[in-house]
């Protein structure tokens, strides 16, 4: 079946068999296609492709020469095989605007190009700073060399005339020649011509720089405000505004006073009271708080629970704080071996009580940190030895304020009775 010459006629791509669904006239119906036929449609299909791909292709085209219109100023400077172009997209713009500035620099064959530093030499004018910066693919000239391209966006500082700065090409034969070179000069040192100094003189010439400096290229910055700033003139800063209130504020300024007076009152009244009320500093003597504490110890009966450790942590605390509280020394805050470094040199114990006190800090610091098990023994005779100590240094005299440990424990009971 041959389909007729329609109007809007579309072939949709689903496909059983060798027929297909054609949409025409507002409606679908089936047509089968011949080989000729779907032969003739991929080649109208082909030469579809190929159209749009020329007129891509010519619309790129276009698109790059409109962008290489793009540039107002198109300078060009030469020197031997370089030839550099300076270009700028525009020579007048507005301190809000940018502007690109393209380096191209196109060598001859066998050279090679430095490009400058736009960085540094902008430093120099500081007009204009570097806002984006584009490394473009480098090109095959058509006679063979290398075409270099670099582009800049720059922003302007402040307003007036200002010049992009000279920038400066290095340029040199490339290395590779230059061996090449100089292989040849060493040749001809052996050969029959003899030609030394002149091989010598141009392989110095090949390992020269070479420079190009261009000039300065003018740039107009115009400002965003009008031309006539001469008859500008600063506002004055208005008086401050003053909010309609709705609703009257003195009762605010009343509760807040009332406040305020209610406050005073309760802390002249608490203060008032701590005057009057004088508290009794409650003292005891430092070996019969030391007792308290040994009897309190005995009590918990931590070696028959099994303890041990704990047991003999609370027994060295209870002598260190017993010789600070009578002697004065910092016992509990030191180490043992500090605190017996600090009572060699102190009269207030004799050589006897020194010596007690260094075996039985050594023996506490073995069962406390190197996981000593002492005996029965050993453990009555620690205790035995804090209680003969204190008996034998006590006095009187060397009371001991407890009186914040005494309202601890009251606050405890109260806690614990609540």
């Amino acid at each position: 079946m041959y389909l007729h010459k329609t109007q809007d006629v579309t072939i949709c791509p689903a496909r059983y068999n060798d027929t297909h669904w054609v949409y025409a006239d507002n409606n679908f119906r089936r047509a089968k296609f011949t080989g000729a036929s779907i032969r003739l449609l991929a080649v109208l299909a082909a030469m579809l492709a190929m159209l749009l791909f020329v007129g891509f292709g010519c619309e790129g085209e276009k698109q790059a020469d409109n962008k290489a219109d793009e540039f107002e100023i198109d300078k060009s400077f030469e020197r031997g095989p370089l030839t550099v172009h300076i270009k700028v997209d525009k020579a007048k713009i507005s301190i809000a605007d940018t502007i690109r500035l393209r380096l191209e620099a196109a060598t001859d064959q066998g050279y090679e190009v430095e490009m400058p530093a736009v960085a540094q030499f902008l430093a120099g004018e500081n007009h204009f700073g570097i806002l984006d910066y584009l490394r473009l693919t480098d090109k095959l000239t058509d006679e063979g060399g290398l075409l270099v391209q670099r582009e800049f966006r720059l922003e302007p500082f402040v307003s007036g005339t200002y010049a992009v700065p000279e920038l400066k090409f290095v340029f040199r034969e490339k290395t590779d020649n230059a061996g090449v070179a100089g292989t040849a000069g060493a040749a001809d040192d052996t050969g029959t011509d003899g030609n030394t100094g002149q091989a010598q003189d141009e392989q110095e010439d090949k390992d020269k720089n070479y420079e190009l400096l261009t000039e300065k290229i003018p740039v107009e910055v115009t400002s965003l405000l009008d031309e006539d700033r001469s008859n500008l003139t600063i506002a004055d800063i208005k008086n401050v505004a003053v909010m309609p209130s709705r609703f009257p504020t003195w009762w605010i300024w009343a509760v807040g006073a009332v406040v305020i007076a209610a406050g005073a009152v309760v802390v002249g009244t608490v203060l008032l009271k701590r005057r009057k009320t004088k508290q009794v500093r409650i003292m005891k003597a430092a070996h019969e708080l030391a007792y308290e504490r040994l009897r309190k110890l005995a009590g918990d009966d931590l070696i028959t629970a099994g303890k041990v450790k704990e047991f003999y942590e609370r027994i060295s605390d209870i002598l260190r704080w017993y010789i600070e509280h009578r002697f004065q020394l910092k016992a509990p805050e030191r180490t043992t071996e500090e605190f017996l470094q600090e009572i060699k040199g102190t009269g207030v114990l004799n050589d006897e009580q020194k010596e007690m006190l260094r075996k039985f800090l050594g023996h506490c610091d073995l069962v406390k940190f190197a996981l000593y098990g002492p005996t029965k023994t050993e453990i009555q005779g620690t205790f035995d030895l804090t209680k003969g100590f204190v008996e034998a240094t006590r006095i009187t005299e060397k009371q001991v304020d407890i009186t914040e440990q005494v309202h601890a424990n009251v606050e405890q009971r109260q806690l614990r009775i609540a």
